[in-house]
């Protein structure tokens, strides 16, 4: 169910329909429960509520196809998935109402499955790469050493002082395409050191700078670290950042990459640990 290609937006946690759909989509389910069997001769139809026969078409019309029992249904077929739910227009909020095991696809190709007890249920999206973000620890990576002219090689935006320190106000952006590709997350370390007194850094993907810090220091010549966890950012054709900040005094920033959160490992580029 992998897509071949993101869209522009995938980095952004927001990029995810379910979200973004729930209260948007037409109230209706033509289509929604339909099934056939692909590439196999044979035809016959099933009402609502009978069992599927496989290596046959088997249409439940506007109704909601339901599985029941566990396991319900096996797919094992070395030229192909032997079902197919045709997708619907729309199958949300209609699906809320069916019984639990009841599945559709929506417009989109993506299967949604109401799942639980009766008494309880849930209702969600098969997990794909398309809606799970997965955690890629990496051996750990310099990415960003600003007291080093071959580390500071990632920034693609922002200006330092003369001495390659951030400067208070001025923001940076730290490009990790070559680390990721549409990475949605980071994780790693970010270590202040040579500030010239009491100051904030704030690291974020891409956008508005948060009110948040990231790392606080309270006189000069300190070296602090801090767990970095934050999204990335896109910024024009870089896909991958991270925008720092610095506040009340200039400082030396090193940032080093332990993981990457991704919706598969292929988009990462750099060695796994």
């Amino acid at each position: 169910m992998t897509r071949a290609s993101q869209q522009d937006n995938d980095h952004d946690p927001k990029r995810r329909r379910l979200l973004r759909r729930a209260a948007t989509v037409a109230a209706t389910t033509a289509g929604a429960g339909v099934a056939a069997a692909v590439g196999m001769p044979g035809a016959a139809q099933a009402d609502a509520g009978d069992n599927l026969i496989m290596g046959t078409t088997n249409d439940a019309g506007p109704a909601t196809t339901t599985l029941s029992g566990a396991p319900a249904l096996k797919l094992k077929n070395t030229a192909g998935a032997p079902l197919r739910l045709v997708p619907g227009d729309s199958i949300y909020p209609q699906v809320l109402d069916a019984p639990v095991g009841s599945m559709a696809v929506d417009d989109q190709g993506d299967l949604f499955v109401r799942a639980g007890v009766p008494t309880s249920p849930t209702n969600g999206w098969a997990w794909t790469s398309e809606w799970a973000t997965t955690s890629v620890a990496v051996q750990p990576t310099r990415v960003l050493d600003t007291r080093s002219v071959d580390l500071r090689r990632n920034i693609v935006s922002g200006t330092l002082d003369s001495l390659g320190r951030l400067q208070p106000g001025v923001p940076i952006v730290l490009s990790l395409d070559g680390y990721v590709r549409d990475g949605y997350a980071i994780k790693g370390n970010v270590t202040v050191v040579g500030m010239t007194g009491s100051g904030v850094l704030t690291v974020w993907g891409s956008g508005t700078k948060p009110t948040a810090s990231t790392v606080n220091w309270w006189t000069q010549g300190q070296i602090l670290s801090n767990f970095l966890f934050t999204e990335l950012g896109a910024v024009g054709a870089y896909r991958s950042v991270l925008t720092l900040q610095a506040t009340a005094s200039p400082t030396h920033v090193i940032v080093d990459l332990t993981s990457l959160l991704v919706g598969h490992p292929s988009q990462v580029l750099v060695g796994r640990a």
